[in-house]
């Protein structure tokens, strides 16, 4: 009786061994058979048998996992790396290649009270509201060992229009210095509210002056750069001839040729430095036409207080300087801009604009600094990041006509806005504008229009 009782057990142990995960469960085995002999429900003869088929079996199966993984190490050395850290890259293990889709929605929901906006005549105090889908784009970039290229479009108006397409190539001069050109069209090298990625902005609209004719963001063209590694400074220089539309510029469009430089005298780390930048812009007369124009408070009204066009138009040259400073959550930005168009037919248009915001992280996140430039904020916790910003901002024109008759456009705006970013890839936004001061052709007007503006945006 005694033999077959320890027969079950060992027969037991053993399928309990076999079925039993070994990595994990084999020390635990090898404990149970100790317990069984000392308390002399089996013999020492039997306990050394299992013992040993308890090791044996932990051995083999060490060994079936290490040549598992070998076999998977060789059959997944030629695949590709994705990265799927708030975007899809795709790229080789070395590092020679990479490829990655990407886009950006924003759907923004306007209430606007003109507020007896002036536009040539008094439109009393009419409010409006509406939806409109900003940016729908959608593209794609990467790298080529050296070589790197990037297309993207916009389709929120319907029909697809070109933001960037081109191709590059960058490489280092030495251990701490790179440089790079762009070929194609992208950014050309002036301001800084213009270059600033829509996708990280504080705030739904860009300043008066930015993204505009005074301030031109894309062209076709090269550009050129060359830069500290870490950006510490900058220098990049474009030449380029219009912008792109149905897959070709005019060939009236003016040459353009711009340069912008960036400097960080203080950089304890990336959360708390001051950097200051500067942008020389020269542009020819092309189609000789110029026209500047500007909506007050929202982007989805119709009337542009500020319009003013330049008979003649023979070229113009401008300059900007800005000055950006982190301290921790806190965050201040300014820029000025200053435009003179000139004219062969009447006397030099000058256009001035300047913007100063501040912004702070009342969750304790950082305006995040990236190659110049602002990128996007990571929140420290899964309640997201809040963000409270201000920004004051003017837009002025100012000439005269047949040598006599002086004209002038001004406006000052304030903006408050609060962000919510409850993931780095996702942006909630609601600011309000309101038009503080408003001379419309050397008139000043008791308009004084405000909009109350909210964004969902998502990008990738």
């Amino acid at each position: 009786m005694k033999l077959k009782t320890s027969a079950i057990l060992i027969a037991g142990a053993l399928m309990g061994a076999a079925i039993m995960p070994a990595q994990a469960n084999n020390d635990a085995m090898i404990d149970l058979l100790k317990v069984l002999r000392d308390k002399g429900t089996i013999s020492n003869d039997d306990y050394k048998l299992l013992t040993n088929a308890a090791v044996a079996d932990k051995e083999m199966a060490d060994a079936s996992k290490e040549e598992l993984k070998k076999e998977v190490e060789t059959a997944t050395a030629n695949m590709p790396v994705i990265e799927t850290n708030g975007k899809l890259v795709v790229s080789d293990r070395e590092g020679n290649w990479s490829f990655q889709p990407i886009g950006r929605v924003m759907w923004d929901a306007i209430s606007v009270d003109n507020d007896g906006l002036y536009d040539g005549t008094a439109i009393g105090d009419n409010e409006g509201r509406g939806t409109e889908l900003r940016r729908a784009r959608l593209g794609f970039e990467g790298d080529i060992y050296d070589w790197s290229y990037k297309f993207e479009a916009d389709f929120a108006g319907g029909d697809a229009s070109i933001k960037d397409a081109y191709v590059g190539y960058g490489n280092g001069l030495t251990d701490t210095t790179k440089w790079g050109v762009k070929l194609g069209q992208s950014h050309i090298a002036f301001g800084y509210n213009t270059k600033a990625s829509s996708k990280y902005m504080s705030f739904i609209d860009r300043p008066f002056y930015a993204d505009s004719t005074i301030s031109p963001a894309r062209q076709s063209g090269a550009v050129v750069q060359i830069n500290d590694k870490d950006y510490r400074w900058l220098l990049a220089s474009s030449f380029t001839s219009g912008e792109i539309e149905e897959g070709e510029t005019d060939v009236n469009d003016a040459d353009t040729f711009a340069v912008r430089g960036s400097f960080v005298p203080f950089m304890q780390d990336e959360k708390h430095l001051f950097q200051i930048g500067a942008g020389y812009l020269n542009q020819g007369n092309g189609d000789d036409s110029f026209r500047y124009r500007q909506r007050a408070v929202s982007h989805i009204t119709s009337e542009r207080p500020i319009d003013t066009s330049v008979a003649g138009f023979d070229g113009a040259q401008a300059f900007t300087v800005d000055a950006l400073g982190i301290y921790g959550p806190f965050h201040a930005l300014a820029e000025y801009v200053d435009f003179t168009a000139e004219s062969n037919s009447n006397s030099d248009q000058d256009f001035t604009g300047y913007s100063v915001e501040a912004g702070y992280f009342l969750t304790g996140e950082s305006y995040k600094w990236s190659k110049g430039f602002n990128s996007g904020v990571s929140p420290k916790s899964a309640y997201g990041a809040w963000q409270l910003v201000a920004r004051f901002e003017n837009v002025e024109t100012e000439g005269l006509v047949g040598g006599s008759v002086q004209t002038e456009d001004e406006a000052d705006k304030y903006t408050i806005g609060l962000n919510y970013i409850p993931r780095k890839n996702i942006r909630l936004m609601l600011n309000y504008d309101k038009i503080t001061d408003l001379t419309v052709n050397g008139v000043s007007s008791d308009a004084e229009p405000s909009a109350l503006k909210f964004r969902a945006q998502a990008f990738w």
